[in-house]
């Protein structure tokens, strides 16, 4: 994703009331997002098919919020850069 679309949910996440110790329901911590966590209820269907589904596969490393893919931007959407992908912030 660009710089551009990072720079947007990074300012997303600053105005929000949520955090890492008060986390929203679907960042990667929370209620519904720790689901699509590779341990987490849908994450495990992926592991399990394998390939493409997999935490390291194609459509599978999207949900992996510490990257730079579709979960990273909305984890730094809802909570602020807390996993900053696409960031020199590690």
């Amino acid at each position: 994703m660009t710089d551009k679309t990072t720079s947007t949910a990074d300012k997303l996440g600053a105005k929000k009331a949520t955090n890492p110790e008060n986390p929203s329901i679907i960042s990667s911590e929370g209620a519904i997002g720790k689901q699509f966590n590779p341990e987490g209820a849908i994450g495990k269907i992926g592991e399990k098919i394998g390939g493409p589904l997999s935490k390291e596969g194609m459509i599978g490393s999207q949900f992996d919020a510490s990257k730079g893919g579709i979960a990273g931007h909305v984890e730094r959407a809802v909570d602020g850069p807390r996993n900053p992908s696409g960031s020199s912030r590690q």
